[in-house]
């Protein structure tokens, strides 16, 4: 019987939305204003402090990649920058493009310290190892709050 329900309803939306496709007039305006970069706040000021945070002390933490506690240092700063990228890429918010390559390299440096399987091997803290990548995420985050004010200066007015 359920089924039954969700298919005509499926059906019924389906239907509905075929029917009123084209008819609305598209000249007028929405009810609800979209924001524009210009009445959107700086990102560096809220962000900025949220990255200091996330990154303390993971210099330090991370001279072991395979650590436990370097692990969860990188995924604390990961956290923090993947909901910063989700707010760079909110409706009407301007480019952000050095912070977004900054984010990009940090992922990129998160991918290969999964990949690499750092995260308890002891081969992961010798110096010549792929998992020293990770000074793109420990050093990253403050570069990040950097190319977020610099972006945040270059937004229309």
């Amino acid at each position: 019987m359920k089924i039954r329900t969700l298919a005509v309803t499926a059906l019924l939306a389906t239907a509905l939305a075929a029917c009123s496709g084209g008819q609305e007039d598209d000249s007028k305006p929405s009810a609800k204003p979209t924001p524009t970069a210009s009445k959107l706040s700086a990102l560096a000021p809220a962000w900025q402090p949220k990255l200091d945070a996330a990154a303390e002390g993971a210099v330090a933490t991370c001279q072991a990649p395979s650590s436990d506690a370097c692990a969860e240092v990188l995924t604390d700063i990961m956290m923090v920058v993947n909901e910063l990228e989700s707010e760079i890429e909110a409706p009407g918010r301007g480019p952000y493009p050095e912070s977004t390559k900054q984010i990009a390299k940090m992922q990129a440096a998160t991918d290969k310290y999964v990949d690499e399987g750092c995260q308890g091997d002891p081969a992961a803290d010798d110096p010549d190892s792929e998992c020293w990548g990770i000074a793109d995420i420990t050093v990253g985050a403050s570069t990040l709050g950097m190319t977020l004010a610099t972006d945040d200066i270059s937004q229309p007015k």
